[in-house]
Order: C-alpha cells, then structure tokens, then sequence
C-alpha cells in the first residue's frame, strides 16, 4: 500500500465523483483522525480498516494513516470482503488465484444460477450482463469486490469452498470496532462470581440430543420436510423461517420476522418478554451453502447444528416454564452465507434504537469431530470481546466438562455484526484450530455422516444455555 499523502493526485483525479471514495487501510482508527473521516468508519475487515468518504475527508487525513489504497465506488454495488474461513489444509493465498476461480465460476454458473428454477424455487433473476463483479483490491490474505446488487444474492455460490464473504456495512459502525468498557467490566465481574449452581445445572441437564437429531434432519430433507436448499434466496429458506417461527412460538416467545434485504428470506426473533430493557441474544443461522453450481445445500453442520442447538434452547425453557429478568432473544439469522446481511441489519437496527445488549452468542459450525479426537468448544481467536469468550469458557467446565475447550481459527459469522456495532459478542464453534470438516460449504454437508456428532452439539448447547441463564437472571415457575 502507498503511503496517503503519496495518493492525493489520485485524490484530485477523483474529485468529481459523486459516490464516496472507498478507503482501505492497515492503520488502526486513532483520536487524531479528521473528525469527517472518523463520522466514515466502515468496519475492521481481516487486517483492513475500511472507510467511505468524501475525497476532501480522506485528503484532510492523509498525513494522519501510514498507507492505504483509494478506490472509486460505484452506485448500486456493495463491497465485500472476501477471505480464507479457516479451513485445515487450504492452499496459500492468492489474490489473483483466487479472482479467477471466482470470475470462471460467475462466467459458467452465474447466468444460470441468477434465473434458476427446479420447479418449486426460484433463487433470483436479474440480467447476467449487469451481475460481472469487480476487484478493487487485494492484500496478502483478502480481496475486496465490487458486487452489484443483482449478483449478491449468489456471490457464496462463486466463491471456492474455503472463502467466505463480509459485506463491508453499508454504514458507519462504531469507530475502531470498540465495545464499550463497561459491557467487557460487567461479564468480566459474572466470570469471577461464577459458582456451579443446582439449579442450573439441572435445567441444562434436560438438553436432548435426539430432539436436536429430530431438528438437524428436518432443516436439511432428510427428515421429508421437502427442504432441498435452505440458501438465503430459495423457498426452503421460507419453508424454514416459518417452522422455526412456529415452534419457538410454542415455547413462549414473541416471534417477529425481520426482513432487512429485497429477495433476502427474513432474519426470525423471538423475545421472552422481560420489564428489562438490557437484553441478552443466542444465534445462529439458518441459512445454507452448498457446492459450485449446485441446488442442493442442505447445511446440515453450517448451520443447521447452530439452528438446533437453539431450537434446544427454546425447548428447555418451555420445558422448565423460566422466566427472565433481562429480554432473552433467540435470534436466526439469513443471509450469513453472502456476507452477514441479517446478522448485520438488525445489529444496526437495535444500535439505531439505543439498545443495551448484555451479551450476543452466535453458534456456527458445532457438529463436526474429527473421529478420534475429543468432545470440543471452540472459541473464536480473533473476532469477539474476550471477557465474553472467558466467561462461556469458565462455563463450559462447570457444565460441560466433557468439552476440551480452545480457540478457532473459523473466519467470521454473525456475531462480528454485534462486534462492529460496540455490543459484546462471541461466537461456539465446533473444533479447536482450523475447520477440519470435509463437507465444509458442500452439497454433501448431511448429518448421516461420520463425523457428525449430535453429543457434542448438546454439550455445547448446555454451556450457551448456562451462560444466558446466568447472564439474563431466571426463575423457574
């Protein structure tokens, strides 16, 4: 990268443009920023910090960040960020590898995929001609494209297995990613009080692994539940939105939809209803990816693990007729799979409204074992608040021993949304180190496989529930 000062001609050159000028940096936002620029923060993406402004701004800061690229945006597309997920074995990155495999696989599939149909879903349709993405830059582990709206709705079909998409926000996020002190004090003050309690551990306790196998099967047609695909755009997303609705209306909770994106499946919220108003939120996302090119994507590990897991939440508090004393939300999440589009909008929803979110879990990934190794939690190495990270790990071995826990190299799920708005997130994973799972983003991603382990995902399943009930506060009736 160019230092900013070197990049001002460019600057002059860009100075009729009418959209803002995407910058991308490896300076961290600092207090000496122009307070214009600092108003223009867009998120920390890998080890890039992005922001949108005007050419004036970026020049009026650029003796204040050591290097960076400007780039030009255009009207009507949306920035991704592109990188490795995490996966054990990938090859070394590549920015022009990489570009290639995705623009050969938008040239074979794209045409087809943006209009096609099997006779009960259509995933999109708009002009192949206008859905060509665009490199606007690429560093040593990541690329940012160009992405006009009419292809995002198939970008995670283009993309090689082991890279992930993160729609850069479309708006200004908290400067520097930072969460305020005060939330990282509070869950650092539960770790330190924490206690095995009875009566926690007999609701959690109650956790059914089998009831899990039950939801896991459905979610992915192999329980007839005609779900082929549950990617953002399909109608087994729908068919799945309103199931998950209906039996998590059945436990007690107020369930909304939440749509956030046209064409998009609607993100699914479901409150139990609290005076409180500091909340506490357990995710996942019930969105799915499968292979290039294919339809079927039954997203049995990614995410229908995580989705199950908080299906099993619900239930035990139907089961133990508990109430909170902060809101309880079990959020699922569309969109995650082209780029954290649910996660992200309803984040900046609750951040327009001032809410106080205590803590976010989002649960990604959790069935998957390697045979031979042990029961696992992972904990994310980079992407969350630590205090919160800490306080799941304490709980973990109060409530599931049986759990080796330690830190995941996965890249980026929906709790980076919470992140990018200053609320304190974390993510559960499946597995200690890289994704080690061979149906990773694979229309082979089934449950009737070695590997997956529907123990662990209860094992699992009992920490986050521990973890909201000593956070939120509860009594059972």
């Amino acid at each position: 990268m160019a230092p900013l000062a070197a990049l001002l001609p460019v600057l002059l050159a860009l100075g009729a443009a009418a959209s803002p000028t995407l910058l991308i940096t490896p300076s961290a936002p600092t207090p000496s920023l122009a307070p214009c620029l600092a108003a223009a923060y867009h998120g920390k993406y890998g080890a890039e910090h992005v922001f949108l402004a005007s050419d004036a701004c970026v020049a009026e800061s650029a003796g204040l960040l050591s290097a960076g690229s400007l780039v030009p945006t255009l009207e009507d597309e949306v920035v991704v960020w592109v990188g490795r997920a995490g996966v054990e074995g990938a090859a070394p990155f590549s920015a022009e590898g990489v570009f290639a495999q995705i623009q050969s696989a938008g040239r074979k599939f794209l045409p087809a995929l943006l209009a096609a149909e099997d006779g009960t879903q259509k995933v999109f349709s708009a002009p192949a001609s206008s859905a060509s993405l665009s490199l606007l830059h690429a560093s040593d582990s990541a690329l940012f494209l160009s992405v006009p709206r009419a292809a995002l709705p198939v970008l995670d079909t283009l993309l090689p297995p082991h890279y992930v998409p993160v729609g850069v926000a479309p708006s200004p996020v908290a400067l520097g990613w930072d969460v305020p002190a005060h939330y990282a004090e509070h869950l650092a003050n539960v770790t330190r009080h924490l206690r095995f309690r009875p009566d926690i551990a007999t609701v959690v306790n109650t956790i059914d692994a089998d009831a899990i196998r039950r939801d896991v099967r459905w979610l992915t047609g192999e329980a007839p539940s005609g779900i082929v695909s549950r990617h953002s755009f399909t109608e087994g997303a729908r068919v799945a939105a309103k199931w998950i609705k209906e039996k998590v209306e059945a436990t007690g909770a107020d369930c909304e939809y939440f749509p956030y994106l046209e064409g998009f499946s609607p993100d699914v919220l479901c409150t139990y209803p609290s005076d409180s108003s500091e909340r506490v939120i357990l995710s996942g996302h019930y969105d799915s990816r499968g292979s290039f090119g294919s339809t079927r994507a039954p997203g049995a590990d990614d995410d229908g693990s995580g989705t199950s897991h908080v299906l099993a939440v619900a239930a035990g508090i139907a089961a133990h007729n508990i109430t909170f004393d902060k809101k309880v939300t079990l959020a699922f999440f569309s969109g995650e799979e082209q780029g954290l589009w649910g996660s992200h909008y309803w984040a900046k929803h609750l951040a327009s409204e001032n809410a106080t979110v205590v803590l976010q879990i989002q649960a990604d990934m959790l069935a998957y074992r390697v045979p031979g190794e042990p029961l696992q939690l992972g904990l994310p190495a980079t992407i969350e608040l630590p205090e919160a990270g800490w306080l799941v790990a304490n709980v973990s071995a109060l409530y599931a021993p049986e759990l080796v826990v330690g830190r995941t190299e996965a890249c980026c799920s929906d709790h980076q949304s919470f992140i990018s708005y200053g609320f304190p997130a974390t993510q559960v994973f499946e597995r200690n180190g890289w994704i080690a799972d061979p149906m990773y983003h694979n229309s082979g991603d089934l449950a009737d496989r070695e590997g997956y382990d529907f123990d662990q995902i209860a094992s699992i399943a009992k920490v986050t529930f521990a973890t909201v009930l000593e956070v939120a506060g509860f009594k059972t009736k």
